[in-house]
Parts: C-alpha cells; sequence; structure tokens
C-alpha cells in the first residue's frame, strides 16, 4: 500500500474544488491544500519536497482560465512536465473535461501520469476510485475513457506518423519527405504511401486539409 496522507489540488474553478474535497475527505484525507495557478503549485510541490515534507499526490486539471496574471506555467500540462523534467517525487492524477483519445493517450504515456478522471455525472465515484487504485500503486482510467482508448476502429499514431506530420509541419512537401525518409531508413518511403497515410491521418482527425491536419496534431500535443 502507497500511502496518500497530503494531497494539492490545482483547480480554478471554487466549485470543483468542493467536490474534489469531499471525495479526499471520504477517503480519510484531510491534509489538502489548493490553488489556482499552475506556477503556485509548481512552487507549492518545491517547498516542501525541500522542507522535507513533500506531497504524496497532486491533482490537476488541464486548463486554466486566462486572467491578468502572467505566469510560466499556464496549463495543466506545462505544470506536469515541468514536474517530470525536474523528477519531483509526486503521483499525478489528471481530473479534466478532456477526452481527446491521442491527447490523452500522450499524457498518460508520455508523462507518465497515474490517473485520468473525466470530470461528469460519475467524476465522484470515479476520484473514489483512483484514489483507491493509487494507493495500491496502481494507475486508473475513467471508465469511459478507458474505452475510448481501447476503441478498435481508431488508428494508433506511431513514431512513423510523428516524422511524418513533423515534416509536414517544417513545410516539406510528399517527395521530399519521401527523400528524408530514404535517407533515415524509415518504411514506407514512397510516395504513394506518404500520400496514402496523410489522407487516413485527415479522415482520423477530421482535417481539411494539410494546414488543418498540422493544427490539430500540434493541438492534442504529437508534434
Amino acid at each position: 500500500m502507497s500511502k496518500i496522507k497530503k494531497v494539492l489540488v490545482a483547480e480554478d474553478i471554487s466549485i470543483i474544488n468542493a467536490g474534489v474535497e469531499q471525495a479526499l475527505q471520504e477517503q480519510e484525507i484531510d491534509n489538502i491544500s489548493f490553488v489556482q495557478y499552475c506556477d503556485d503549485a509548481y512552487l507549492h510541490l518545491k517547498k516542501a519536497v525541500q522542507e522535507e515534507n513533500a506531497f504524496d499526490l497532486l491533482i490537476t486539471d488541464l486548463s486554466f482560465s486566462e486572467d491578468y496574471r502572467k505566469g510560466n506555467l499556464n496549463e495543466g500540462v506545462d505544470l506536469i512536465k515541468k514536474i517530470r523534467e525536474e523528477k519531483i517525487p509526486i503521483k499525478i492524477l489528471v481530473f479534466s473535461i478532456e477526452n481527446r483519445r491521442e491527447f490523452v493517450k500522450n499524457i498518460i504515456e508520455t508523462e507518465s501520469v497515474e490517473a485520468f478522471v473525466s470530470k461528469g455525472r460519475n467524476d465522484k465515484k470515479d476520484l473514489i476510485e483512483a484514489i483507491q487504485a493509487l494507493k495500491q500503486n496502481k494507475k486508473y482510467i475513467s471508465p469511459q475513457l478507458k474505452t475510448r482508448l481501447q476503441q478498435k476502429n481508431a488508428i494508433e499514431i506511431d513514431n512513423y506518423d510523428v516524422n511524418l506530420l513533423t515534416y509536414l509541419a517544417d513545410g516539406k512537401n510528399q517527395a521530399e519527405i519521401s527523400k528524408c525518409f530514404k535517407a533515415e531508413n524509415i518504411s514506407p518511403s514512397s510516395i504513394s504511401a506518404i500520400e496514402k497515410r496523410i489522407n487516413t491521418l485527415k479522415i482520423y482527425f477530421r482535417a481539411k486539409n494539410s494546414v488543418n491536419l498540422i493544427a490539430k496534431a500540434k493541438d492534442i500535443g504529437i508534434i
């Protein structure tokens, strides 16, 4: 069993904080701190580590409303990346309305997030289940999100697609991408195969054209 006694919640909507607090208290967790900015969350975590009184769990949203205050970390993804880069020892539970398959998959896999709970009708139940799973050193994903991630009709975005989208974003045409792929021993490298994959990605992301495809790929953090 893993102890979860001290929790930091990064969320800028007070009514949501109340629900999170209730879920935590039902799990006999009373040492809870709340912040409304990602920069404040980072400073709280660093200070706690320096004082040898580290937090056990961070619960963070991904989207934070913009206001007069400008910071270095403006979104939950920025905060998570900073924590992982600096190897701050803490479990991370994302609590967000975000449900885009590739975005969620990328956050979970790339940033090693331990839990992802969807805000919605069953979020209190899911939060409690997530905390129970984390106490047992298990990962947790809300059931509806898990189903979405396991959809058989969804294509898998792999390194090939990342390379392809990156070259597209750099302004290279299909012939130029083909040459780059051949030079790097990336297969398939034919122009026809590249064109076919770009069209598949456009359909999957519902992109109107290559520019729109690149924008959507950037939006969900693939490139």
